[in-house]
């Protein structure tokens, strides 16, 4: 079996078939064997358009008693081509290099993945995640090694945060390059029931043909479209989804209230806070109706999709409707192509006030209220306690906040193509993508904060909108001679932002009716005292690309691959507005050469691939360059007399010098594949090297009229391995499993930070604990990673019930002593370990029965510590809201020499934490955060509508899925999948939206 080279067409043996027949039918036999005459063990043999199957037996034998001699027999097996053979007899079956010739996106256009030379990665629809899915990233979390998908938050409108292959910056953001047919999008651009196909360019050698957008690596959505020649096909996938927290924080309730474990008075009431504020269960209902086709001439797609999700916490919810609509037109024997892509989307969510770390968050009210007040008074109005700090009733946060936020989206894409001659194709792409955001919010008189004041409600309104112009011209030559195989690229790519916005409020109302309906009917636009408040922006940015490509393959067994832009932002310094960024690939196919072929009866693929590029990163924000004046914070006031006073200062010093932050990357592969390639996979290792990185500087003033500087000076470095592997161990005439290992593991270190121009301390505090902790979480330092937590190391508890943590003494001598607040200084704080997972996994299985399928989908992260603030703020025993029920935990009492204090019997004393020890964040807080999470779970049954029925649904499927369904892990909080922004990574936040268990059954239709 010859595993590196194209498959070729099966034959038909010359022998006779072989038939007997007999009042039940006819009998048919015959002998599967290989090119090299070697007989095929468990191939299927069907007869076509029927579940009437066999299987052959060692020898390569089959017998299948079929209707007559006239049926056609389908015979199949993995790494085979499949053939189609009548009334039975001999066949031999030709080697199928489908894995090999699958066709994979990559940078304007496509590639054979045989010919790939770089890391990429592709995950088709059908090896999709299914049941309730919020974002393009949850398809294919756990499937691409080196991309982490976390989510978590429950928070309908939450979306995924993503990050591939490090961290290279300090001030930007980490978030992949994402084109959705080509035009830069987000996860959530179009519907999740749309997307074809994901393919995921994960080495600077795929991205750097995107230059500066490509540093973070590249993320091509590729949507659904039609095909020629085809009848119309219409199908519709819908689903329900009930949601339910995957666990609770464990609360004192009104019984630990009355024995006194908590610092509240009883009040004789009995209230759930957090069900008050709850509904039973969140509840999303998605539909999706697609229809597609062609004809010689023409192809035709449409999408509609409406999908609602009301989340756990009343109130939040998030409804979205998208179309997308797609026509391509042939002419003058394809010698001309017009393509037109319209997309409109309408997104409508919750306005909650549901921020982390708000005061006035709801859920944070819930978790801190007295069990034992009521929600209302005896006449009607809401119970509040003003006495004490930051303490509202979460009910009337939730039913006096109104308002919405809504988004609006359209976007229209144009293609022209021409084929002048055979291979050689040019195309002209203009698109316009046009979005507004709408908020718009009214506090009742009702509300905490309104009833203090005496206002009668504030209301504002904000609304920003947002214009991309882009334009691309690409002129592609593909030519085939012999065993050479030619690509040739050259484009240029025009990209230009708009956005701006206004917002505006004002308070005290003369009726509640108006909402934010009539904002100048607010008192305050008149009031000598106070001013209503309004505001405008405007920005904008261009962004100007000229780029090239080569590709060139030589006999199935060598592959180089050669790109280039040269690029232009208007973002940057007058003196660095351009740059380029250069690319080199190599694939060697070392199947394909003539010394490895006593090895192709059993491997199949084994290549080497080698490759280096160079991506730039650019920054979020426009005019980070210019001198920016504006007006000084507490400028902004209106005298007794009516006049207005406005300060005007400088509030950002010029940069003519700023540039990209440069990313090097080497990336160095291996893919392989075994026994048909029924083993097959990757392996990759890379070295990323970031260079100026961008980070703000203290200066001189004068001569500089501010304080800060944006820079570009440090450097960093990344280098991780990447390993997938996929198998199938079991393939029968009705079974199978498959099942995909995935494994990646990420190094991060800051090499530089400073010049000989401009300097800044090699070691930095990082995060914020928040209020009213207030000390920071995270250090970051010149030869170590990003990352690590930073804080005090607690040793036990001692028989005051203080925690005792290691601090310097006056000579600086590290001792032990009761925990401060004094003690909570830089000196004392000590490296603690990591909020980066130094191990990703993902494992896939898919078992497929006949008609019935089952996949799971497992993720998993290893090595990292989790600072549980929960734990921080709601386990000390001095604070006046209610307090987590392990508060009043018992904790073994030592002396600072770490020996036991014994009570009178004799035996180590046990202790309570203190009420009068002030709250803090130590060791103690941190837990190893490893788990194994059972991510997606899908039963499904396929089958094919019989009666009338049949007459209108070709085929059909129902399923039902589970989402999170079970977490194996040590960790004491709610979910140990936490954020990991890459500055604070690790960080569980008390007070964020609950992650959610969600029970799915869905439905899909053919017709």
């Amino acid at each position: 079996m010859l595993g590196g080279a194209l498959g070729a067409q099966a034959t038909e043996s010359t022998s006779p078939a072989v038939a007997e027949v007999t009042q039940q039918g006819v009998l048919v036999k015959g002998v599967v064997k290989d090119a090299k005459g070697e007989p095929i063990i468990g191939a299927t043999v069907t007869e076509k358009g029927t579940k009437n199957a066999t299987v052959t037996d060692f020898d390569g034998n089959y017998s299948l008693r079929v209707a007559n001699r006239n049926v056609t027999l389908v015979v199949s097996y993995i790494g085979f081509t499949s053939q189609e053979i009548k009334a039975g007899g001999d066949v031999t079956l030709q080697e199928d290099n489908a894995l090999l010739n699958e066709v994979v996106v990559i940078g304007y256009g496509t590639q054979r993945k045989g010919d790939i030379t770089s890391a990429v990665a592709s995950v088709k629809a059908e090896d999709f995640n299914a049941g309730k899915i919020g974002d393009a990233a949850e398809l294919v979390k756990g499937k691409i090694a080196g991309l982490t998908v976390v989510n978590s938050s429950g928070d309908p409108k939450a979306t995924s945060s993503i990050r591939l292959r490090g961290v290279t910056t300090l001030v930007g953001s980490l978030t992949p390059l994402i084109l959705v047919d080509g035009i830069e999008g987000d996860l959530t651009t179009v519907a999740a029931e749309n997307i074809a196909s994901i393919d995921v360019l994960k080495d600077a050698s795929a991205a750097a043909i995107y230059g500066t957008r490509g540093a973070n690596g590249v993320i091509l959505i590729t949507t659904k479209s039609g095909r020629r020649d085809t009848p119309a096909q219409v199908s519709y996938n819908g689903y329900a989804s009930f949601s339910k927290w995957s666990k609770k924080q464990d609360f004192m309730d009104v019984h630990d209230v009355i024995y006194g474990k908590t610092a509240q008075d009883y009040l004789g009431y009995e209230t759930d806070w957090v069900k008050a504020v709850t509904r039973k269960a969140g509840f999303k209902h998605n539909h999706d109706l697609n229809i597609s086709g062609g004809s010689k001439n023409a192809t035709y797609s449409a999408n509609i999709s409406y999908a609602k999700e009301e989340g756990m916490i009343r109130k939040t919810f998030n409804e979205n409707f998208k179309m997308q609509m797609d026509y391509t037109q042939f002419m003058w024997n394809d010698v001309l192509k017009f393509n037109l892509n319209a997309l409109v989307t309408r997104q409508k969510y919750s306005n909650d006030n549901l921020n982390t770390y708000s005061h006035e968050n709801p859920y944070r009210q819930a978790l801190i209220h007295n069990p034992s007040e009521p929600v209302y008074n005896e006449d009607g109005s809401y119970y509040e306690n003003f006495n004490k700090l930051q303490y509202y009733n979460p009910v009337a946060l939730i039913n006096e906040n109104f308002g919405d936020n809504r988004r609006r989206f359209s976007q229209l894409v144009g293609n022209v193509t021409v084929e002048p001659i055979h291979g050689w194709k040019t195309n002209l792409m203009i698109s316009w993508g046009e979005g507004v955001d709408s908020y718009e919010n009214w506090t009742s008189p009702l509300h905490q904060s309104i009833v203090r004041t005496g206002d009668n409600g504030v209301a504002n309104k904000s609304e920003g909108t947002w214009v991309d112009k882009n334009l691309e011209l690409t002129s592609r030559y593909d030519a085939q001679w012999d065993e050479h195989r030619f690509n040739a690229l050259v484009g240029y790519s025009y990209l230009y932002k708009e956005s701006d916005g206004f917002n505006a409020g004002n308070r005290d109302f003369s009726t509640t009716a108006f909402l934010w309906n009539n904002l100048g009917n607010g008192s305050w636009i008149n009031d000598k005292d106070n001013h209503a408040w309004m505001g405008s922006y405007k920005n904008d940015s261009k962004l100007v690309g000229f780029f090239g490509r080569i590709s060139y393959g030589y006999a199935d067994k060598y592959n180089a691959l050669i790109s280039i832009r040269h690029e232009g932002s208007s973002k940057f310094g007058d003196n660095h507005k351009w740059a380029t960024f250069p690319s080199l690939s190599l694939g060697w196919n070392i199947m394909n050469e003539e010394f490895m072929k006593d090895t192709r009866s059993w491997l199949d693929n084994l290549r080497l691939r080698v490759g280096y590029g160079v991506t730039g990163i650019t920054p979020g924000d426009n005019y980070l360059a210019q001198n920016i004046y504006g007006y000084a914070d507490y400028g902004d006031v209106m005298l007794m007399d009516g006049k207005w006073v406005r300060s005007l200062e400088v509030k950002q010093n010029p940069n003519p010098d700023l540039k990209w932050e440069v990313s090097n990357e080497w990336n160095f592969g291996l893919d392989y594949g075994v026994l048909n390639n029924r083993i097959h996979g990757s392996l990759d290792v890379y070295v990323k090297t970031t260079h100026d990185l961008l980070f703000s500087y203290r200066v001189p003033m004068p001569p500089n009229l501010y304080s800060e500087t944006l820079v570009n000076v440090g450097d960093m470095r990344n280098t991780g391995i990447e390993f997938m592997i996929e198998a199938i161990p079991v393939q029968t005439k009705d079974f199978e499993w498959t099942t995909t290992l995935t494994a990646s593991h990420n190094a991060n270190k800051l090499l530089k930070l400073s010049n000989d121009l401009y300097e800044t301390d090699n070691f930095q505090e990082q995060g914020w604990a928040g209020d009213p902790i207030g000390t920071p979480t995270h250090c970051m330092e010149v030869g170590k990673g990003l990352g690590d937590f930073w804080g005090l190391k607690s040793v036990g508890v001692d028989q005051d019930g203080f925690v005792l943590v290691e601090a310097k003494d006056a000579n600086g001598n590290w001792t032990v002593m009761p925990f401060n607040t004094n003690l909570n200084v830089q000196e004392n704080r000590q490296r603690l370990g990591s909020g980066t997972p130094k191990v990703i996994l993902g494992w896939g299985n898919t078992f497929k029965y006949k008609d019935f399928d089952l996949s799971m989908q497992f993720t998993s992260q290893l090595g990292y510590k989790i600072l549980n603030l929960s734990r921080a703020y709601y386990e000390n025993n001095s604070i006046a809201y209610n307090r987590l029920k392990t508060a009043a935990d018992l904790h073994p009492a030592i002396n600072t020499d770490g020996t036991p204090v014994l009570d009178e019997n004799g035996n180590q004393k046990m202790v309570k934490l203190s009420q009068s020890m002030p709250q803090g964040w130590w060791s103690d807080h941190l837990e190893n955060g490893d788990f194994l999470k059972l991510t997606n779970i899908t039963l499904g049954y396929t089958f094919t509508p019989k009666g009338t029925l049949a007459n209108y649904v070709k085929k059909a499927r129902i399923y039902a899925n589970a989402t999170n369904l079970f977490c194996i892990t040590g960790y004491s909080g709610i979910d140990p999948e936490v954020s990991n922004y890459y500055m604070t990574p690790g960080i569980d936040d008390r007070d964020k939206y609950p992650v959610t268990r969600n029970y799915t059954v869905g439905l899909s239709l053919n017709f």
